[in-house]
């Protein structure tokens, strides 16, 4: 899609230095930018001072779940 957008000078500066620092064009940095904000963010705390993840509610990963993908042949 090819389309025309205003960026404030800070904003238009770090899509061009995120471009240039892996060799994209602009419209490239700025649709990986959007996406990558758009992405939930995997959420990691600390419990007795190891990271673990912290998922949200609602869902809970069974012994078997985890077994049946270890088991799984990639």
């Amino acid at each position: 899609m090819r389309t025309t957008v205003k960026l404030e000078d800070e904003a238009s500066e770090i899509v061009q230095l995120y471009a240039n620092s892996l060799n994209i064009s602009i419209s490239k940095a700025i649709s990986e930018l959007v996406m990558e904000a758009v992405q939930p963010k995997m959420r990691i705390k600390h419990v007795d001072g190891l990271p673990v993840f912290d998922i949200p509610q609602g869902r809970t990963i069974a012994n078997e779940e985890v077994l049946a993908a270890l088991a799984e042949d990639y």
